[in-house]
């Protein structure tokens, strides 16, 4: 079977990032934490690490695009589970900065587990360094880069582990034919192995698909589901690029595909799915 052009999308999308990355090179984005004991006897925390990150990066000079702050959030609570530390991630996603500042390491996390994590997290998947702007941890410079090694080799088994684990479950499960995670896609819901059974969406795919079929352009499909006051899987109105993804979706005829990246490397895979298709 050859490939979808949803995984042609994603390929392009991350050679776009990466294109973005390189013209960010001089942006910077800072993010402050405090907990709710060091509000208490510090006072003004936040205050005071802010003033630090903006002198620091206009000595440096970066564009600092952002001053992102979790205040009053304990350091053992995970970084991706903060609302604060999720925007900055949404942020490096988007290619908006390349550089993230803190006050010192463990503004991250107090757990060195859940900082080198978020670390290597940002590393791996948007290309954004870490520099702290009270140690000397500068993960774009040899020497940041071997004091962060040995905060990382603390925390990198572990962390490998569960990465792998994961991973291969959901490759696992993806080469079986199974459904390996994400949303159910409209038509589709949930079993209770946490495969995919047809919903009583269903009957609107079918009728995308059989519009098609007979020749309506993108455009038309769309503007029929508004009239008909037919709601998109997220309850919204219908667009062209909608209509096409769920056209090309391989899942409607019985196939599952991932696009799955381990290591810096993509592992494609599509096969036979063990869901009931909806399209015959």
């Amino acid at each position: 079977m050859l490939a979808s052009r949803r995984v042609a999308r994603l390929r392009a999308r991350r050679q776009e990032a990466s294109q973005a990355r390189a013209s960010t090179a001089s942006r910077a984005a800072a993010y402050i934490r405090v907990s709710t004991e060091e509000q208490a006897t510090t006072g003004h925390g936040l205050d005071a690490q802010e003033r630090a990150v903006r002198a620091f990066a206009e000595s440096q000079g970066y564009e600092l695009i952002a001053v992102v702050s979790d205040p009053g959030v304990s350091g053992a609570t995970a970084p991706a589970s903060r609302p604060g530390f999720s925007r900055l991630t949404e942020l490096a996603s988007s290619g908006a900065y390349s550089v993230l500042l803190v006050w010192k390491f463990d503004r991250l996390a107090r757990q060195i587990v859940y900082a080198v994590t978020a670390v290597q997290e940002l590393a791996e998947q948007h290309g954004v360094v870490i520099r702290s702007v009270t140690e000397p941890i500068d993960t774009a410079t040899p020497m940041g880069r071997t004091i962060f090694a040995v905060l990382a080799g603390m925390a990198e088994q572990e962390r490998q582990a569960i990465t792998e684990r994961t991973w291969s479950g959901r490759r696992e499960k993806a080469e079986r034919g199974g459904f390996a995670g994400g949303m159910a896609p409209l038509g589709y819901e949930r079993d209770r192995d946490g495969g995919l059974m047809p919903s009583a969406e269903a009957d609107t795919v079918r009728s995308i698909f059989a519009m098609r079929a007979e020749g309506a352009k993108l455009q038309s499909i769309a503007d029929r589901l508004n009239a008909d006051g037919i709601p998109t899987k997220r309850g919204g109105t219908w667009r062209p690029s909608q209509v096409s993804y769920i056209l090309d979706n391989p899942k409607y005829r019985g196939a599952v595909e991932y696009l799955f990246r381990m290591g810096g490397a993509d592992v494609h895979v599509l096969r036979d799915g063990t869901h009931t298709p909806i399209i015959r």
